[in-house]
């Protein structure tokens, strides 16, 4: 609520100047809800480059009107009055159009809670019904649903967004029309769908919007999530950590589809977090040794969802932090030590040698000190 009053002074200064202004969409409906909201919207008639005479401003967004205001203590973003027209990516508007009526540029706009107006008396000022549907706790598009879903598919997944985010009910129209218009997510960049994911899965209200996704049909578009968003809301009371999601979700599908653009780093980390879920074996020394400590606590987490194992988290924690050697460096011998012992060169027998070694040490097979552990390697070495 404080963002708001500290980004007062923007639509105090383009009314002073003949202009019109308000705030709109988030952050008067968080005001409203009592919540906080670090990003405001300004709605005026000032084009962008009247607003930058008047602010330290910069254009970031020259093509749809908006000019962010450099404020360190709120991120306020100002944009003209406008319509727009043609959608062919079914993602951003082929024309837009300046205007001088609030009322084209707010019915252009996605959901009704989020097409109010409030100016700088903190008088709100609805046209389309957003402020009934902000009391009755629904997420309603702004006019004809299929139309706003076929300007802009995100607002698909940005509808279960709000919910998550709100715990909010999708009214009936705005729903079916939802369910019929699904696949055009799959018009979406992928980096844009996992980002909105990342939000939905972030808020309170995770699973209910979840079983929208079921719901609408939108989980058959989310490749390898199908299984296990609909075993989640099956099977789960409770919202999953966002790792544990996409690791649960990856099991049940067996791999994880190269159509996600996740990080090589977190790529990784889910797909050896599913071969080691796939073993559904007893995560032990070895296994600690080999997966790491994250996946493999990733790995009974998500066993233990699907009711296969226990939760042994603070059981794998210990034995992680008891593991003689965490690495191979931490033998007391080195590959040039072994090397010493024989005439062979260096290859891939020396480092099997030394991955044999690590796990005996693990085990409690050997000790971890330089003379046990050369007498093994000599002995290996006069077997061959």
């Amino acid at each position: 609520m404080n963002s708001v009053k500290n980004a007062l002074y923007v639509v105090n200064k383009l009314i002073r100047n003949g202009y019109q202004a308000y705030f709109v969409g988030g952050c008067v409906r968080d005001y409203l809800l009592k919540l906080p909201s670090n990003d405001i919207d300004i709605t005026t008639s000032a084009t962008p480059y009247e607003v930058m005479r008047l602010f330290k401003a910069k254009l970031t967004g020259e093509k749809y009107g908006t000019v962010t205001i450099l404020d360190e203590r709120v991120n306020i973003e100002v944009t003209t009055f406008r319509t727009e027209e043609g959608y062919h990516d079914f993602r951003r508007p082929d024309k837009v159009v300046f205007t001088t009526d609030v009322k084209e540029d707010v019915t252009r706009r996605d959901f009704t809670i989020n097409a109010l107006l409030m100016d700088e008396k903190m008088t709100v000022y609805d046209y389309v019904g957003g402020r009934d549907d902000l009391n009755k706790g629904l997420i309603n598009a702004v006019g004809d649903p299929k139309e706003r879903f076929k300007e802009d598919s995100l607002r698909l997944l940005r509808a279960v967004y709000f919910q998550a985010k709100l715990g909010f009910k999708i009214g009936e129209e705005t729903f079916i029309n939802m369910k019929e218009n699904a696949s055009l997510i799959t018009h979406l960049p992928n980096e844009r769908v996992l980002d909105e994911l990342f939000k939905i899965l972030s808020h309170e209200h995770q699973l209910m919007a979840l079983k929208t996704l079921k719901e609408t049909n939108l989980n058959n578009y989310l490749p390898g999530l199908k299984k296990g968003i609909d075993y989640i809301v099956s099977n789960i009371t409770f919202p999953l950590f966002i790792d544990a999601f996409f690791a649960l979700s990856f099991t049940l599908n067996k791999t994880v589809p190269r159509a996600w653009k996740f990080s090589n780093f977190h790529f990784n980390k889910y797909q050896k977090t599913v071969e080691l879920a796939l073993k559904n074996t007893i995560i032990d020394e070895l296994v600690i040794y080999q997966y790491g400590l994250e996946i493999s606590l990733l790995a009974n987490k998500v066993l233990f969802i699907l009711k296969k194992q226990d939760n042994e988290k603070r059981k794998i924690e210990a034995l992680f932090h008891n593991l003689k050697i965490k690495s191979v460096t931490d033998l007391e011998i080195k590959g040039s030590d072994i090397l010493a012992l024989t005439s062979k060169k260096q290859g891939a027998w020396l480092k099997k040698l030394l991955a044999e070694l690590v796990e005996l040490v693990i085990l409690n097979k050997i000790a971890n000190n330089k003379d046990d552990l050369l007498n093994y390697a000599r002995e290996k070495l006069n077997e061959e």
